[in-house]
């Protein structure tokens, strides 16, 4: 957690600085601030000088805070917590809250179908948001073999464009071979609510969704996967991406050795573990205490 005060003098800043303990002088955050004060004064000299602008201390320190913060996004958290970075951070008006995280871990595993149900998992992959992009794809049945896997390469797209390509690829292939009491299943949160309440609201997917529509019938169940119990497909995908073009296996003999090896562990009912970090809010004592240092306005990291 992170507290700023707006303003602070530039020559109040030099001063605490030479003024403070030895620590935080050769503290390498305090060296870079001070290089980047420095550079924000000389570029106001010359706005001054040669543009005619007026040249204004607030305006060069809101500039030195604005990218204090963001680079205290980047600092791990263990440096976070030294004292040294704290009063280096404290020198700008930028004060540290130590926060604690409460780690679960949890057990995720793929299960199959019911018996005459064929379960169609699938994934998308972007490298950038948006990037080289692509999107795999796996249809079981309750006893966990393969009737076709696919990936696919999908241009620059973002990763939930590609998701739903995947989706729609996925779909297309069982229409194909009239495959219907389907399990659609993957890791998207945000498109599982889409599907679930048969709304678009993304008006970049639409010709997408009217895709996946059409083959909406073939669909009896949409559930959410998370990432670690959706390997194969996430697999998949990335060879996609790599290989740059369409494939389609009709074995897993066929498929990537990734994608063999994460088919093989899931078949077998071997779970991959999920751990996930929540920062727990700060204490009322540690906020009143920000609030009196900093005043004003308080970001969340």
């Amino acid at each position: 957690m992170l507290s700023y005060r707006p303003t602070r003098p530039p020559l109040e800043v030099f001063r605490r600085v030479f003024d403070s303990p030895t620590s935080v002088k050769v503290c390498p955050f305090i060296r870079i601030s001070i290089a980047y004060m420095l550079w924000e004064i000389w570029k106001g000299r010359n706005s001054s000088r040669y543009a005619g602008q007026v040249m204004r201390a607030t305006k060069i320190m809101r500039h030195v805070t604005q990218w204090l913060r963001s680079t205290h996004s980047l600092v791990p958290n263990k440096t976070k917590r030294s004292r040294s970075v704290c009063e280096a951070f404290g020198l700008w008006g930028l004060h540290i809250i130590p926060t604690q995280t409460w780690t679960t871990v949890r057990s995720v595993r793929w299960t199959p179908p019911r018996a005459g149900q064929w379960k169609l998992n699938v994934d998308g992959a972007s490298q950038g948001n948006p990037g080289s992009s692509g999107g795999g794809g796996i249809l079981r049945d309750s006893t966990g073999c393969i009737l076709f896997a696919f990936s696919n390469f999908y241009n620059i797209q973002t990763n939930t464009v590609a998701e739903a390509m995947a989706i729609r690829d996925g779909l297309f292939l069982c229409e194909e071979q009239n495959i219907t009491d389907i399990v659609l299943e993957f890791d998207s949160k945000v498109l599982v609510d889409m599907l679930r309440a048969d709304s678009c609201p993304h008006w970049r997917l639409k010709n997408i969704w009217a895709d996946i529509m059409r083959c909406r019938g073939r669909i009896t169940t949409i559930t959410h996967q998370f990432r670690e119990g959706n390997q194969t497909t996430d697999a998949l995908a990335a060879h996609g991406v790599r290989s740059r073009r369409r494939t389609v296996f009709s074995f897993w003999q066929d498929m990537p050795l990734e994608a063999r090896g994460a088919h093989r562990l899931e078949r077998l009912g071997i779970p991959s573990l999920r751990i996930h970090r929540t920062p727990l809010p700060a204490s009322p004592r540690q906020w009143r205490i920000a609030w009196r240092r900093s005043g004003v306005v308080t970001i969340g990291r």
